[in-house]
């Protein structure tokens, strides 16, 4: 039986900042591959020994303003983006999913095709489980940091970007043990040139009364095994989930000013530590139970910077010399320039990974004046250097699937700091859509 479903979402002015945490999958869904479809692609029990063929899509447009500090001229930007869904469901529990993503840019006038996720499924004797292909793992606790995760090529972002993360490519295996207990297994086969290049982690999951943990590990030639710690557990009426990292030396590329000439490095530090941990509650409010939500969580980064980069504004040698395209098309190289410029260039800037410490807290109010309207309010802070994102919004989704939106961010703290260096101070959203 065939299922054809198409949903478009006709978007305003979106906010590339912090609008709301990427939702976290629950406990049995952790290792599910799909953002966009899991009930389809979870495993197949006896009735569902049907041939089927699924279509879904999507399709989101945005109109996107930035507000600037030191300008009264503000980009404006547009796009399209359309995900194009199919889910195939054979006997005996095999099954296939692919997810491919068109974008057009009004202001480039071009359009690009990527293919997020394209994966088989199958098993032996239902003992047994494989997932092949190109996907996307849910891989940790947390909302929004997750240092035990170091397959996904794409990390979360504060706020569910337009369109879905790109995938992994590798093979997944999972070898169940009644309710109690898994194993789980990626073999990171993409992008490699040599077998010997191959990377893979290994996760053993267990549940002991209320409270479900799991030891990991992962390695890949030319960087230093990670070892991952996960739990999951609840405190009275509180959720507690958190993750922890510990590795003899520190994967990360950081910049370094050696003798006034910027080059890259990774930090030597004895046994480096990251960590994450999340603390959710939900309230009555009226006639309805967890109506209110809220979530507070933490992240401790060892070896990030205890002073932001960002606000040193002298003028360096470089290692490597800054590439620009010249007015007649022709490449310009700069040997000198900032640590800003140098870090963004050489991608060592990861956006909330960039210091020691942060904090983040997410709300949210259903039912919010009206039945199908919700509230969300969510802020997160570099405590290094106390700047920060603080957003709101409401959402609007009916039974007919018509949905409508209206969210703002604003960037705040001193100058120069990580939320604060390009100088945006406030960015809204405005959104209307349909599904069927």
């Amino acid at each position: 039986m065939k299922k054809f479903f198409i949903s478009a979402a006709l978007g305003g002015l979106l906010c590339p900042g912090i609008v709301r945490a990427e939702d976290a999958a629950s406990e049995l869904e952790m290792f599910s591959s799909s953002e966009v479809v899991t009930q389809a692609v979870s495993a197949a029990g006896p009735a569902e020994e049907k041939k089927t063929v699924g279509f879904s899509g999507e399709a989101v447009s945005v109109v996107e303003d930035v507000i600037y500090s030191s300008s009264s001229a503000h980009p404006l930007n547009s796009y399209i983006v359309g995900n194009l869904l199919l889910d195939v469901r054979l006997k005996n529990g095999v099954k296939a999913f692919a997810n491919m993503e068109t974008g057009y840019y009004s202001r480039t006038r071009e359009t690009d095709s990527t293919l997020r996720e394209a994966f088989l499924d199958f098993n032996i004797d239902r003992r047994i489980y494989f997932r092949t292909g190109k996907q996307v793992l849910q891989w940790g606790r947390c909302t929004l940091w997750n240092p035990t995760d170091l397959i996904n090529v794409e990390k979360k972002t504060f706020v569910r970007k337009i369109g879905y993360r790109d995938g992994a490519y590798g093979l997944k295996v999972h070898i169940p043990f009644g309710t109690a207990r898994n194993i789980y297994g990626f073999l990171d086969t993409g992008g490699e040139l040599n077998d010997r290049d191959l990377g893979g982690a290994l996760k053993f999951e267990f549940l002991t009364g209320r409270t479900e943990m799991a030891f990991s590990g992962w390695a890949k030639r030319a960087r230093r095994p990670v070892l991952g710690y996960e739990i999951s557990s609840r405190l009275g009426n509180v959720d507690i989930s958190g993750e922890a990292s510990l590795a003899r030396r520190d994967n990360t590329r950081f910049i370094r000013d050696d003798g006034g000439t910027l080059d890259i490095y990774r930090k030597n530090d004895d046994w480096v530590t990251k960590a994450a941990v999340n603390f959710s509650k939900g309230f009555r409010l009226g006639n309805f139970n967890d109506r209110l939500t809220a979530a507070a969580e933490f992240f401790y980064n060892q070896t990030g910077y205890v002073k932001t980069p960002f606000r040193d504004e002298a003028v360096y040698n470089l290692s490597v010399p800054l590439v620009s395209v010249g007015p007649a098309g022709t490449p310009v190289y700069r040997t000198t320039g900032t640590k800003e410029e140098f870090m963004l260039a050489n991608g060592l800037y990861a956006p909330n990974y960039l210091a020691r410490y942060y904090g983040a807290v997410f709300t949210g109010i259903s039912r919010f004046i009206i039945t199908d309207m919700t509230l969300n309010m969510n802020y997160i802070r570099n405590l290094n250097d106390g700047s920060g994102v603080l957003s709101t919004g409401v959402a609007y989704k009916n039974i007919n699937d018509f949905s409508a939106g209206c969210l703002v961010s604003s960037y705040l703290g001193g100058a120069d700091r990580e939320y604060t260096f390009s100088k945006a101070r406030l960015l809204v959203q405005l959104t209307a859509g349909i599904s069927f």
